[in-house]
């Protein structure tokens, strides 16, 4: 019985021991994290905004300690949309720290903007806590207008699409019905975009021998003509697909 005891209390022993070394290796860790894995928000037409992205220390540090900041290129937000601090201070004796992230409207799409921003360069004696992701809007006041098209028999040749600043598709049409030898087809589109940003508008066709004598394309937003092309533009003879593309705002 007494050899069972002292058996079991040689075990007790080297657990108790192995715990406290382990929560003792636990508590030397010092590591830094963003506070949250996503910071949203959204951004005026034609305005700006801030918005503090906060940063941890896994234990309060006994001096200031700055840690250094970069976007990641898996990023899509325009560069001129954001300013990002090159680095963070968690000042002494406390654990957090502030980033605060400047916004602006421009060159916004329509859709999320995504900035990705990650530690680089650690401090030594901290691990790194990964990445956040500060996605943001533009709070969109709409516009309207019509992209008036006309093309020659070949309809099935025919197609358009308007692709916001951060080359996403907004609108977009195309594969018409073809028609009699002789003959041409118009269509008009209302369209309905966000005002203040940049659009891009792209007429294609298929073939590339153009849209026919008759063809042509106006965008007109609010009584403005933004875009006007003709038939010219998508002809390279027929040897294969050509678009023309125009660059356009609603401002």
């Amino acid at each position: 019985m007494k050899k069972t005891i002292n058996i079991f209390l040689i075990i007790f022993s080297f657990a108790f021991l192995q715990n406290c070394e382990d929560e003792q290796f636990e508590s030397s860790l010092m590591y830094v994290a963003f506070g949250d894995t996503t910071y949203s928000t959204g951004v005026d037409v034609g305005g700006s905004t801030t918005i503090d992205v906060t940063v941890y220390t896994s234990q309060k540090v006994s001096s200031d300690v700055s840690f250094n900041v970069v976007v990641d290129p898996s990023s899509n937000a325009a560069a001129e949309s954001y300013s990002v601090p090159g680095s963070v201070t968690v000042p002494s004796g406390s654990n957090e720290g502030i980033l605060t992230v400047a916004l602006t409207d421009t060159n916004l799409g329509i859709g999320i903007n995504k900035l990705v921003l990650k530690f680089d360069n650690v401090t030594a004696g901290f691990g790194n806590g990964g990445s956040t992701t500060v996605e943001y809007v533009q709070n969109c006041t709409e516009v309207t207008g019509t992209l008036d098209l006309t093309f020659d028999r070949w309809g099935s040749e025919v197609s358009w699409e308007i692709k916001d600043a951060l080359g996403g598709t907004v609108a977009s049409g195309g594969g018409y019905s073809d028609t009699a030898s002789g003959t041409s087809t118009s269509d008009t589109i209302d369209i309905t975009l966000c005002s203040g940003r940049t659009y891009t508008l792209i007429t294609t066709d298929a073939y590339g021998d153009g849209w026919g004598a008759v063809g042509n394309y106006t965008l007109t937003i609010g009584g403005v003509v933004k875009v006007t092309g003709d038939s010219s533009l998508m002809d390279n003879g027929g040897t294969g697909s050509i678009s023309a593309t125009a660059t356009f705002d609603t401002n």
